[in-house]
């Protein structure tokens, strides 16, 4: 099977050991102010996230560095949804104080043909679909069914898959995707929550304005197809 991405199944919230917390205060304690944003997390060379840009356009410095085993390649942007709590360092410059971090999937995206065994599309929640603000990706929030068996824990597939661009009458493209889900017999004891994002740029083809992009979910209830003007 070619470029599809292991299924990570994170927590919601990763909690980092930088935060000396478990849970986050409610009122007027040190995380009131917390926000959490989908980002690009640039890393150092030592691996660290060292800075963040959100969907809405805004660039952090992070107050401290933060390490993540799934973010291990240095001077690298990984996708991510960031919890912090905004600030400056006193000279106007804006700055973030990490509090978690989760990892967001970026898979390539597979042309349908050079899936091996044919597309998988075992069924999943979709709670959420969107497009970022900044026009950068397609994004989908996904209930994921898991559980041990035998102590153990395999692991699912997750990709993203082209099945081709429609030309239309008015000159615009309908480029079809789907989602790749392969449960691979992992019992279906309890829902984690996971986020997709889909990379407008590795979109095949030359993208105009008013082109759209669909993508199909097989989720319980049937597929659900949203569809995206870029």
């Amino acid at each position: 099977m070619k470029r599809l991405t292991r299924l990570a199944l994170l927590p919601l919230a990763m909690m980092l050991a930088a935060c000396g917390t478990d849970t986050y205060d409610t009122g007027d304690g040190a995380l009131s102010g917390m926000r959490a944003d989908f980002v690009e997390a640039r890393t150092d060379a030592y691996a660290n996230m060292v800075s963040i840009e959100t969907d809405d356009g805004a660039q952090l410095r992070l107050s401290q560095p933060v390490a993540a085993e799934w973010a291990s390649k240095p001077d690298t942007v990984y996708r991510a949804l960031f919890y912090y709590s905004p600030g400056d360092d006193g000279q106007g410059a804006a700055t973030a104080e990490p509090l978690a971090v989760q990892q967001v999937l970026v898979p390539e995206i597979t042309d349908a043909d050079d899936v091996e065994g044919g597309v998988k599309t075992d069924p999943v929640t979709l709670e959420t679909a969107w497009m970022s603000r900044n026009g950068k990706y397609i994004n989908l929030g996904l209930l994921v069914k898991a559980g041990t068996a035998d102590g153990k824990q395999d692991p699912q597939t997750v990709g993203i898959v082209y099945e081709g661009t429609e030309q239309r009458t008015d000159g615009t493209k309908l480029i079809s995707l789907r989602l790749y889900h392969d449960q691979a017999g992992v019992p279906e004891y309890y829902s984690v929550g996971t986020y997709v994002s889909i990379a407008i740029p590795r979109l095949p083809g030359q993208l105009s304005a008013g082109d759209e992009v669909s993508i199909g979910v097989e989720t319980y209830d049937g597929t659900v197809t949203r569809t995206f003007e870029i």
